[in-house]
């Protein structure tokens, strides 16, 4: 009896991604966080090379 209801429900899963599948790939779209994520780490190495460039110049200004 378990191994039916197993197969149903593989069966039904099988099923809704079919049916589904292009609303279920809209929801899990990731390419926005992706690009947000790609944008933050921009910002943190411009910010790292702007403070190793202060960082220089403060150094040559106490020599």
């Amino acid at each position: 009896m378990l191994k039916y209801i197993a197969i149903i429900l593989v069966g039904l899963g099988i099923y809704v991604g079919v049916t589904y599948k292009d609303q279920i790939e809209d929801a899990l779209d990731s390419r926005p966080m992706e690009e947000a994520q790609d944008l933050m780490e921009e910002m943190g190495d411009q910010a790292s090379d702007a403070k190793d460039a202060l960082n220089k110049q403060l150094e040559s200004l106490q020599n």
